[in-house]
C-alpha cells in the first residue's frame, strides 16, 4: 500500500489516484495534495506508474467525488431504514416511497461540492415518521 507523508483524509489526493490504479504498489508521495507539484518515490521502479496516468486518474476521482459522496450518504440513509423492510413487518407506502426516492437520487440529482467540500445541490427526500 502506498504511503503519504501528510494529508487530509476528507479530500482526494495523488495517493488515492495511485491506489486506484495499483492498490499494492509501494511508494512515498510528497505534496500529495498538489496535482501539479507532487513527487513520488517508488519502492520498485518496475511498479512505477506514469505521471500522466496518475494525473488522469486523480482528475477522474475529483470529478466523481460529488456522486461518490451522494451514494455514501444515500446508502447510509437506506441502511438506517432497512429494518422497515424486514420479512416480519410490512413497510408503509410512505416508507417504500422514501426508500425508492433514495435509490433514485443518483439518476435524478446533479451533486456538487460547496467551498467547504460539502455535498450540495441535492434535494433529499423527507423521511416519514
Amino acid at each position: 500500500m502506498a504511503n503519504a507523508i501528510s494529508g487530509n483524509s476528507t479530500m482526494i489526493d495523488i495517493l488515492d489516484a495511485i491506489n486506484a490504479i495499483k492498490p499494492d504498489v509501494e511508494c512515498m508521495v510528497y505534496n500529495s495534495y498538489n496535482r501539479d507539484k507532487f513527487f513520488v518515490i517508488w519502492e520498485n521502479d518496475n511498479e512505477a506508474i506514469a505521471r500522466e496516468d496518475i494525473i488522469k486518474k486523480y482528475d477522474e476521482l475529483v470529478l466523481n467525488r460529488p456522486m461518490r459522496l451522494l451514494r455514501e450518504e444515500r446508502n447510509r440513509r437506506l441502511q438506517e431504514t432497512d429494518w422497515w423492510v424486514l420479512p416480519d413487518r410490512t413497510a408503509s407506502q410512505e416508507q417504500t416511497d422514501y426508500r425508492q426516492a433514495l435509490r433514485d437520487l443518483p439518476s435524478t440529482s446533479s451533486p456538487e461540492l460547496d467551498e467547504n467540500g460539502q455535498l450540495s445541490n441535492v434535494t433529499w427526500p423527507n423521511k416519514p415518521e
